[in-house]
């Protein structure tokens, strides 16, 4: 029922509606300032008709919005209240409120159908109905959600539309109900796409203005550009610049997933995958050689040992190296040192002669007056008498240059007869001769710093000889971490330095042994990886930090940064020949497939005909992806990385592509869509039921 079945009423205007006589005085002949506002407007001429126009397009904007905020309520409530205060019947006066509100729709169509959608979407009973939406959940629960909340809204509204008894106004409901679950039901498809297109073209436009000017900087394509910068947002900012934080670091180097990335891209055959393989080769390359140079510059620092002619080396010609390139150092500071006299009231030259002397043994005595005869030193025979129980007793004291003969002699002993133990150790009696020694050497030097000064500038022959012996060993798995601090300590300079030097002869000549394979003909990089096994073990750097103190810094540096060109190389090279071979054999069965029309499939030669004319054959979707590989292989291997990695993070930060974006608008349509259902109803009831 609608209101062309209200009953008949009188067609006359309402007073409102006239507009007001005027005199040819320009005087209104209407009601005075006094008259209501909806009875007479205020009398004035022009300014009365300036007021009208203003009026009456803002009634009609306040009774559409008022009338679908009360869901259509507004010309029963209008009538009731004309019908109390006018004397009016009521459906006299619901007639009339309705044909004013059809008369307003008519003459400012713009301005109620805005008006009404405003009041329909504010009303309170669509609040309630969209404040219980589901926002957040899947596209079927927002279809069936919307849709019954727009039966609720749409019957609603035509009960309150409807005209007659309790029957005529539930089946005016019934078709509202109907009529607003299909709209209702729409409006999150609707919603849903809209929100989609705006999310597509959004970050369309963030990655044209931040990844895609990034890719064109790098030379790249946007796909690769976008591709990569999604990898790197898959690992940790912090790790991957502390990854980076290397001279000649790669991209690949930032994280597990940048280096699952590269492993797959390199396996694509392409000039990219051989210059990323290339790069990889020659870093371990690079890094093997700056590993071999610290270690030259860290262990061979000091220059111990005379630059040779000869080819090679070891740790024989080392010790020999030792012996005559110190032989002019040595004597000049030892003859300073022996024209010192000794000073034998003194503590220390009290006990060398009161103390050290009665434990000398007499082949200390015989040992050191032979080896200054051979030796061709002047110095003056070393005086002493033994008594019967073998104790030694000078008869005259004996000198610098004679008491650092009887201590070389001790040295000599402990290393031979009775002093030699098996397997290279000392006897009980070794250990006595070489305490004897240093009880010489430390209260000799007290006594006479420049004796003192001699043996720590120039170093004893035997102790430095000795030294290339413990460096030579030193890494063995057979000496201890402890076994090497003992041998270290009390070292002079000069015996120090001739354990590195022993080192790194031993280094050396391990890694000089590297075999070539034909599977791995990269040499240098072979090479640098034994010289990083061999230093890696815990046990190997605490030995190396023994011996080099603050100097490990510099080493320990040079291990990672092979370490990482190393670990890289190791991880592309995994599964590589494999991936070809099966590469190859599915290049080599496309190649042989014979096409749609040679099968005779009609259908699929068309479909091969619009596959190539957009591009898309599977053999050319294949070429773009081998060809998105290759960048991707380039661009992980170039140098500069961190500069890369900066400018990437800084195009996601300005220009974020965000995964939810469109959201808000798919939220907004939602709530407004189904919240106009009443204001879209009496339009599309009209429609279906003319």
């Amino acid at each position: 029922m609608g209101w062309q079945d209200a009953p008949v009423v009188d067609e006359a205007q309402p007073k409102w509606m006239a507009a007001p006589a005027v005199d040819q005085g320009g005087e209104s002949s209407g009601a005075g300032a006094s008259g209501s506002w909806d009875d007479e407007p205020p009398t004035g001429g022009g300014a009365a008709e300036a007021i009208r126009r203003v009026r009456e397009p803002l009634n009609a904007v306040n009774r559409a919005f008022t009338n679908m905020f009360t869901l259509g309520s507004l010309d029963e409530i209008e009538g009731a209240a004309d019908a109390a205060m006018a004397g009016k019947t009521y459906g006299e006066a619901v007639g009339e409120a309705r044909r004013r509100t059809d008369q307003q729709r008519q003459e400012y169509p713009v301005a109620t159908t805005v008006a009404g959608l405003a009041g329909a979407v504010t009303s309170p009973a669509a609040q309630a109905v969209t404040g219980l939406f589901p926002a957040g959940a899947s596209l079927p629960a927002q279809i069936g959600a919307g849709a019954a909340s727009g039966a609720v809204l749409g019957g609603a509204q035509g009960f309150m539309e409807g005209e007659g008894g309790a029957v005529p106004r539930m089946q005016n409901a019934l078709l509202g109900a109907g009529l607003g679950s299909v709209l209702g039901a729409a409006v999150p498809v609707v919603a849903q796409g809209v929100g989609a297109a705006y999310r597509g073209v959004r970050n369309a436009l963030a990655e044209h203005r931040g990844i895609g000017r990034v890719a064109d900087s790098l030379g790249i394509s946007s796909k690769a550009g976008r591709l990569l910068s999604d990898t790197l947002g898959m690992d940790d900012a912090a790790r991957m610049r502390n990854a980076l934080n290397r001279p000649d670091s790669m991209l690949a180097d930032a994280g597990p997933s940048v280096q699952g990335a590269l492993d797959a891209a390199i396996q694509s055959p392409g000039e990219g995958a051989r210059v990323a393989l290339g790069r990889i080769d020659d870093r371990a390359s690079a890094a093997g050689q700056r590993l071999s140079g610290q270690l030259d510059r860290s262990l061979t620092g000091s220059s111990v040992g005379a630059p040779s002619s000869r080819q090679f080396s070891d740790t024989a010609r080392l010790q020999g190296d030792i012996r005559s390139a110190t032989a002019p150092a040595r004597k000049a500071v030892y003859d300073a040192a022996y024209a010192q006299p000794i000073d034998y009231a003194s503590p220390q030259g009290a006990a060398l002669l009161d103390d050290i002397s009665p434990r000398l043994p007499y082949d200390a005595i015989s040992y050191a007056n032979k080896l200054m005869r051979m030796n061709g030193d002047t110095s003056k025979q070393i005086m002493a008498s033994i008594a019967d129980d073998g104790t030694v007793t000078f008869t005259n004291p004996p000198d610098v240059r004679q008491w650092d003969y009887i201590k070389q002699a001790l040295d000599g002993l402990a290393e031979s007869g009775d002093g030699a133990g098996a397997l290279g150790g000392q006897t009980r009696m070794g250990s006595a001769y070489q305490g004897l020694a240093r009880d010489i050497r430390r209260n000799l030097g007290q006594a006479v710093p420049e004796y003192d000064y001699a043996v720590n500038t120039a170093g004893d022959i035997i102790g430095q000889v000795k030294a290339i012996k413990t460096g030579e060993t030193l890494l063995s798995p057979g000496v201890t971490r402890a076994e090497a601090e003992a041998a270290l300590d009390g070292m002079s300079q000069a015996e120090l330095a001739a354990v590195k030097r022993g080192l790194r002869q031993s280094i050396d000549d391990q890694v000089a042994n590297v075999r070539a394979v034909a599977s791995d003909p990269n040499m240098d990089a072979r090479e640098a990886y034994k010289s990083y096994t061999m230093l890696t073990s815990r046990a190997s750097q605490d030995k190396m930090q023994l011996l080099l103190g603050k100097d490990w810094g510099a080493v320990k540096a040079a291990l990672d940064d092979t370490a990482q060109a190393l670990g890289l190389r190791a991880r592309v090279a995994t599964n590589s020949r494999t991936f070809g071979r099966q590469q190859f054999g599915q290049m080599l069965d496309d190649s042989m497939e014979p096409g749609a029309l040679a099968r005779g499939e009609p259908i699929g030669t068309a479909k091969s005909v619009w596959q190539r004319f957009t591009g898309s054959t599977p053999a050319q979707i294949q070429r773009a992806k081998g060809s998105v590989r290759n960048e991707l292989a380039d661009v992980l291997t170039r140098p500069n990385a961190l500069a890369t990695l900066n400018a990437l993070e800084n195009a996601r930060a300005a220009f974020p592509i965000l995964p939810g974006a469109g959201t808000g608008v798919t939220n907004a349509l939602n709530a407004l869509g189904i919240g106009a259902v009443p204001a879209a109803l009496p339009e599309l009831r009209n429609r279906l039921l003319r």
